[in-house]
């Protein structure tokens, strides 16, 4: 029971002697442990030195009888005080033997990587993984290119938004393209517009052939499997070769083919007469742009299905058109919508 402290099964058996009968000498516990008094002196003594059991002495006053006796007896010490600090001490030792586990194994990656000319390197794992998009990221000087898939399994949404964000204000030329299906994600038209306004430039495209991230074309993390299973979380960094090149282009192949952002914006010029769209309408009219469901625009707006429908119709009346077709030329028109 007590062996993964470091004490031995024999020490353990009479510590839990005593503790039942504190104050016995060394005689009874020779007995009840049916072993010789030598032999239980020598453990207790030991024991004693490691801080398991108390010899006490007999007492200077009171009974004559033990104080003539001169039996030494013997206490457990208390195991908040003798076991508690073994057993820190032993999961702090068990935390640095994983710290060097983990080491070693990033060792031997990197040794494999070099190996193999340093050209690609497997990450396995969500810490690993997300301390290595990090350093993509945090290490990028003038670009990013990602594809944000639509299931970010390895590392979550909101791990990546702060790296995003520190280097937009960095000043990194960031792009990025997503599906329409990540504004089913709550929360995400406001990540949206968030990084849209700090000079991210985002498109939209129907599907996604992979997660994908290249630091100034240098570096690119990419799926290890294309048809991975959920909780699947390993991942290639591909080093500077033509590999990267390779991405770089289909990454580029992508963004022309896909649709820029839809950005609410103000008019410019004098200010236009008669009545004009608020920020909300402004939103709602850039996620219709999108061809979105008016289920996901509420969600994302935090609205009632109800107000969506009042509010595109009130938009509708607005620009004087009859169909959600005719809404989105004249919100391009009238300069309420901005790429």
């Amino acid at each position: 029971m007590l062996a993964p402290l470091g004490i031995p099964p024999e020490q353990e058996r009479l510590y839990v002697l005593l503790i039942g009968r504190p104050g016995s000498s060394a005689g009874e516990v020779a007995e009840r442990a049916g072993i010789g008094v030598e032999e239980a002196v020598a453990r207790l003594d030991e024991m004693a030195a490691g801080g398991l059991v108390v010899g006490e002495e007999p007492p200077p006053f009171g009974d004559a009888g033990l104080r003539e006796s001169g039996v030494r007896t013997y206490r457990a010490t208390s195991p908040s005080v003798a076991l508690a600090p073994l057993l820190v001490r032993r999961r702090t030792s068990l935390d640095e033997a994983g710290a060097a586990v983990a080491a070693l194994g990033e060792q031997f990656r990197s040794a494999s990587s070099r190996a193999a000319g340093g050209v690609v390197e497997v990450v396995s794992g969500p810490v690993p993984i997300r301390h290595r998009l990090g350093q993509l990221i945090g290490g990028a000087r003038r670009e990013v290119l990602i594809f944000l898939a639509e299931s970010v399994v390895a590392v979550e949404r909101d791990s990546v938004y702060p790296m995003e964000r520190e280097a937009l204000l960095r000043g990194v030329d960031f792009r990025a393209m997503i599906t329409r299906s990540h504004l089913e994600v709550p929360g995400m038209w406001d990540d949206v517009r968030e990084v849209v306004g700090l000079g991210m430039k985002m498109r939209v495209t129907p599907d996604i052939p992979m997660r994908l991230i290249i630091s100034d074309r240098a570096n690119a993390m990419v799926p290890l499997s294309l048809g991975e299973e959920p909780g699947h979380a390993d991942t290639v960094v591909v080093h500077g070769t033509g590999l990267v090149a390779a991405l770089v282009l289909l990454f580029e192949e992508y963004w022309q083919r896909a649709r820029p952002l839809p950005v609410p914006g103000e008019p410019e010029g004098p200010e236009p007469a008669g009545p004009q769209p608020g920020d909300v309408d402004r939103q709602i009219l850039a996620l219709l742009a999108l061809d979105v469901a008016d289920r996901t625009i509420a969600a994302q707006l935090d609205l009632s299905l109800r107000t969506v429908e009042r509010k595109i119709r009130a938009l509708m009346d607005m620009a004087s058109v009859g169909s959600r077709f005719q809404l989105g030329a004249e919100a391009v028109a009238r300069g309420w919508l901005q790429r």
